[in-house]
């Protein structure tokens, strides 16, 4: 009898833990589009032109993870993704902070923007703020 009541409280507070678990870490079901979504930032000379940045660097400042590093460039001149949707969980539902730096290739000069994104349980990544060109002086 003792070993019949010991069976089912263990069993029911493995039941009771594993459900705490799942419940903190899945997002609630929604209906999401297959697009996606990307941020990115364009970088451009003291004469608008676009540029290839040098020690491309992007921090999540709650986590300080970095998100992406050089080579992270895409189709167009001077573009770069700040972050997608494969970083979705990186982020979170409310918005991150996250830091952009970058080093004029020529001049040396760093600069660094500061952006607000979300993820999370979005179904996408979004920009609360942030700029979409940094220009070097």
């Amino acid at each position: 009898m003792k070993k019949t009541i010991a069976i089912i409280l263990l069993t029911a507070c493995s039941f009771g833990c594993t459900k705490k678990q799942a419940s903190v870490l899945s997002c609630p079901a929604q209906m999401c589009t297959m697009n996606f979504a990307s941020i990115g930032v364009q970088f451009q000379d003291k004469s608008g032109n676009a540029i290839t940045v040098k020690n491309y660097t992007v921090v999540n400042q709650r986590t300080g993870e970095i998100l992406t590093s050089s080579g992270t460039g895409m189709n167009s001149a001077g573009y770069y993704r700040v972050v997608d949707d494969g970083m979705l969980k990186k982020l979170s539902s409310e918005g991150d902070e996250i830091i952009v730096t970058s080093t004029h290739p020529t001049t040396g000069q760093i600069k660094t923007a500061t952006y607000k994104i979300s993820g999370g349980c979005n179904c996408h990544v979004a920009r609360i703020s942030g700029p979409e060109i940094i220009a070097f002086d």
